[in-house]
């Protein structure tokens, strides 16, 4: 037996990448203010698996599906081999650890592309049309494949520590260094020649890159790109709420902010909280400090979608005693836009 070179350089950093961006992904999964950071980290993702996918064609050649994605009855086989202690020689992956890398990678692509169309749908804010039922299904299969990854990861790794030890050989420390020990009869090679190699290689960045770049445009991750789109959806929901409805009004949104309502504790408004200066700090009624609600003195106000319908849910039924209307809500960041 022989090192000899089995995974190339891309093999082995879109592994890690993989590991670093789910691992990332879960961190920030949880928390509202990390939601933006959780997205863009699942665009990056799905940039890797597509460009994983696209190297699976074209790539060398133990990274190429052809070299290692086998029919069930040779799965069912090497199985077999494993379970007697008698695994068969493969110098890429073995037809076992060839289904769990498809598998893995279907799942990926799951969870990055749910995750897309839910941040893209009513729940957030976005161009895609679809009713709240029909985004809280799409939500449903995101988390449950998210949750499927993990339980993925662990048999995955359990199947390489067994294969390593039925093996006789390091496969951790082969996808870190790229070497693997092979018969040296063994037919290595690659497929095709520098120049083939180095156009399959430009096409799989070019795929996963552009596909990132494009999304990365259109969604409303950043501060400037999503209140436009927040508008936008609010505009939206003003339409289907008054065919006459024509336009946001800063006067309307004004007086909004200012009027007053009688609640539990009294008379208040929007200024009670927030003073007379929505580009000020403000103070709750129990003392809080609250920062400045007008996105001229707070960049990050309304830049997240999910929690500016939160804010709004929360703060219309404590002052108005009711949900505010769309209308309501895009004359209120009208108003505040021009603070």
């Amino acid at each position: 037996m022989k090192k000899t070179k089995v995974w190339d350089l891309a093999v082995r950093l879109s592994h890690l990448l993989f590991g670093v961006l789910v691992l990332g992904a879960f961190l920030t999964s949880e928390e509202d203010d990390f939601i933006p950071i959780h997205t863009r980290l699942g665009l990056v993702l799905l940039g890797v698996v597509l460009f994983r996918v696209v190297w699976g064609f074209v790539g060398t050649k133990h990274a190429r599906f052809a070299d290692f994605v086998r029919s069930p009855k040779e799965v069912l086989e090497a199985l077999r081999g494993m379970m007697r202690g008698q695994p068969g020689h493969f110098v890429g992956h073995n037809p076992v650890g060839a289904v769990m890398v498809v598998t893995l990678l279907a799942t990926l692509v799951t969870v990055t592309v749910t995750g897309i169309i839910v941040s893209q749908g009513p729940e957030w804010s976005g161009p895609l049309l679809m009713s709240k039922s029909v985004a809280h299904s799409v939500k449903e299969v995101h988390e449950a494949a998210a949750w499927a990854l993990p339980v993925l990861i662990f048999f995955h790794v359990a199947g390489v520590l067994l294969s390593s030890f039925l093996e006789k050989q390091n496969l951790v420390a082969g996808m870190v260094t790229g070497f693997k020990r092979a018969d040296p009869s063994t037919p290595l090679g690659e497929t095709g020649g520098r120049l083939a190699r180095t156009a399959g290689f430009l096409t799989a960045v070019l795929v996963g890159l552009g596909v990132v770049l494009l999304l990365w445009r259109l969604m409303p991750i950043g501060s400037a790109e999503a209140a436009t789109p927040l508008l936008s959806r609010y505009e939206a929901g003003a339409r289907a709420e008054d065919p006459t409805f024509t336009r946001f009004d800063a006067a309307r949104g004004r007086a909004l902010y200012f009027e007053e309502h009688d609640g539990r504790t009294g008379k208040s408004s929007c200024a009670t909280c927030h003073t007379s200066d929505a580009t000020k700090t403000g103070r709750s009624p129990v003392g809080k400090i609250i920062d400045p609600l007008a996105p001229s003195a707070n960049p990050e106000r309304f830049t997240d979608a999910a929690k500016a319908d939160k804010w709004f849910d929360r703060n219309c039924k404590q002052v108005l005693g009711r949900t505010c209307t769309s209308r309501e809500r895009g004359d209120f960041l009208t108003y505040l836009d021009t603070l």
